[in-house]
């Protein structure tokens, strides 16, 4: 995948509408982009000529408009990059989602693919740590509000019990996990483990699934593979042995 600063934030805002528009509708036009995007379709069919050049979609005059295997590698960059700074302004910073979704717009573009990954890995450790959780972030939001915590902070520690054990490696574990392959269209679950090659593993928590993340099957191929999901507010094909490697459960 191009790193994604190398485009302007115009091409980038393009692409992500591109993406989105081709999700919901299968095919794409450039009318359909520009009343997405609120422009003139001049300024589309400039875009796309940009795009197109540096191998992000395939367009030809008057006709449809595609993402390349590139393109779409950068569009879901994009907006796994959109989710994990919304997500951090709501969820950790408390500002109110209409505030957050606004600032995130204006902050994502100059964010690189190793600063997501590490947010995205912030996130999940801040809801999934023992010493951390509901209790923590609830007194942490308290900070934004009130003057400096008036708590004994060793005491505070001392009330929450970290589990002696994997977390994953519970009775409930054992008697519900499936895999992700075994979901059918419509199922949704929560990831507790990836399995297999560890180049593997790392590429797909970067692409957000990590332990404590909810999914949702939406389709499979006709041959089941691969399999279309949707994690963390984007969406992203799997291969069917990749999805193997995941360890969900049900919800």
């Amino acid at each position: 995948m191009v790193d994604a600063q190398t485009l302007t934030e115009s091409l980038e805002d393009y692409l992500e509408a591109i993406y989105q528009l081709q999700r919901k509708n299968g095919t794409v036009r450039v009318k359909e982009i520009a009343e997405f995007v609120g422009v003139k379709m001049p300024s589309v069919s400039s875009a796309l000529a940009a795009l197109k050049e540096r191998g992000f979609v395939e367009h030809e005059r008057y006709g449809q408009v595609a993402l390349t295997p590139e393109g779409r590698d950068t569009a879901e960059f994009l907006c796994r990059r959109h989710y994990a700074l919304t997500a951090f302004l709501r969820d950790i910073l408390g500002l109110d989602a209409e505030r957050a979704e606004s600032e995130a717009c204006r902050i994502e573009h100059a964010l690189s693919a190793e600063t997501l990954r590490r947010l995205l890995m912030l996130l999940d450790f801040i809801e999934r740590c023992p010493r951390g959780g509901d209790q923590w972030l609830a007194r942490m939001l308290e900070r934004w509000e009130n003057p400096p915590c008036q708590h004994e902070c060793a005491a505070c520690v001392a009330e929450i019990a970290a589990p002696a054990c994997n977390p994953f490696a519970s009775q409930r574990d054992t008697e519900t996990a499936t895999t992700l392959d075994r979901l059918d269209p419509g199922q949704r679950g929560k990831v507790l483990r990836l399995s297999g090659e560890p180049q593997i593993r790392r590429r797909l928590m970067d692409m957000g699934l990590t332990p404590g993340a909810e999914i949702e099957v939406e389709r499979l191929a006709p041959l089941g593979d691969p399999i279309e999901i949707e994690v963390r507010g984007y969406h992203l094909s799997l291969r069917k042995r990749e999805a193997a490697g995941i360890a969900v459960e049900p919800v």
